[in-house]
């Protein structure tokens, strides 16, 4: 197969055969050769060699090289065997951007990777996505409360509890988050966090790991940045469920999320995605101080100051519908006006889908 051809099927794939600017993607993250040997797997090497004239050594380095790029992973990531191409658009995306400790690219090259996914994200992959979100019928993912804002309610299960999550985990890494990273280089520093901050659990950590783009975590390590990441003001998002495993913890704030930015910028509702937690942000009134920390904090716009009657000083409310429950605003609650109330029992969160 021609190269041209190759870099079209391999559009076509992730449903953008006449987009210019995802074209222009594919082609920096891979050569023509890469190209021609991605639209083949899953192939074995000796397999891949004759189909693309290159000797098997030279397959093999050229797939090693592909897999540090973040553009194709393999089934076992000791051994690297069975290599395949990214499943859809999010895996590439997050992948193929998430580099940290690698030497794939240097920094005018890892820059320009950034550019071309800001570009394709902003102008093609967003306004495509955010109509289908609108439609979603429930939300796949869910908001789960800061530990440290919930951590003294004697009502909370396993399910709210990031820690707990944490400790199912046979393994744990952190990443750099894709979308931080890229606005962090291409847009503006995001004021929220560090772009270190993705965690990774079991088979993702595993990839993490092996590939080199990842840290491992001891369970207290990984407690203690959950800890700082809360700190920073970022939600936590997580599977729909009350299944207590998975692969990815997201992060998120408004400022960078591939999800949150756009929603906000097209008025998707945030729980078309994302189920609210079984907490709820409270004001006690008469503790507040008006100092409006936790409306700078909320991401949500679910914290408004209002002039308290028969008085000239202006408090914090509530806007109960706003609320994610994501906990984060009390953490910069001085007065310690601002608690977190269980609103929700707990078969709010479902059970996972059996098949």
């Amino acid at each position: 197969m021609e190269a041209s051809q190759a870099y079209a099927a391999l559009a076509e794939r992730m449903g953008y055969p006449s987009s210019a600017r995802f074209r222009n993607i594919l082609e920096f993250i891979m050569t023509p050769d890469q190209a021609r040997m991605a639209v083949e797997l899953p192939c074995p090497p000796e397999e891949l060699s004759p189909r693309v004239g290159l000797p098997v050594d030279k397959v093999n380095a050229e797939l090693d090289l592909l897999y540090q790029k973040g553009v194709i992973m393999p089934r076992n990531f000791e051994t690297r065997e069975t290599y395949r191409f990214a499943r859809g658009m999010g895996q590439l995306h997050d992948i193929s951007q998430s580099h940290w400790n690698l030497d794939v690219y240097n920094d005018v090259q890892l820059k320009q990777l950034f550019e071309l996914w800001e570009d394709f994200v902003r102008k093609e992959w967003e306004p495509d996505r955010m109509p289908q979100l609108m439609e979603a019928q429930a939300p796949r993912q869910r908001v789960i409360p800061a530990f440290k804002a919930i951590a003294s309610n004697p009502n909370m299960i396993p399910a709210d509890d990031i820690r707990e999550i944490a400790k199912q985990s046979y393994l744990v890494a952190v990443v750099s988050c894709a979308c931080r990273k890229r606005k962090e280089v291409v847009v503006t520093h995001c004021n929220k966090s560090h772009d270190v901050n993705c965690l990774q659990f079991d088979r993702s950590a595993e990839y993490a790991v092996n590939r080199g783009h990842g840290r491992k975590l001891s369970l207290d390590e990984a407690i203690t940045m959950l800890g700082e990441i809360e700190d920073d003001g970022l939600v936590h998002c997580w599977t729909n469920s009350t299944k207590m495993t998975g692969n990815t913890l997201c992060s998120c704030c408004v400022d960078c999320c591939m999800n949150f930015l756009p929603m906000s910028e097209y008025g998707v509702p945030y729980t078309k995605v994302y189920q609210k937690s079984r907490y709820q942000a409270n004001i006690e009134q008469d503790a507040c101080s008006g100092c409006q920390d936790c409306v700078d904090r909320c991401q949500f716009d679910a914290i408004e100051m209002r002039k308290v009657e028969g008085s000239k000083k202006f408090k914090a409310f509530v806007i109960p519908e706003n609320c994610m429950g994501c906990g984060v605003c009390p953490l910069v609650c001085e007065t310690e006006a601002l608690t977190m109330e269980l609103v929700r029992s707990p078969e709010w969160i479902p059970q996972p889908a059996t098949v």
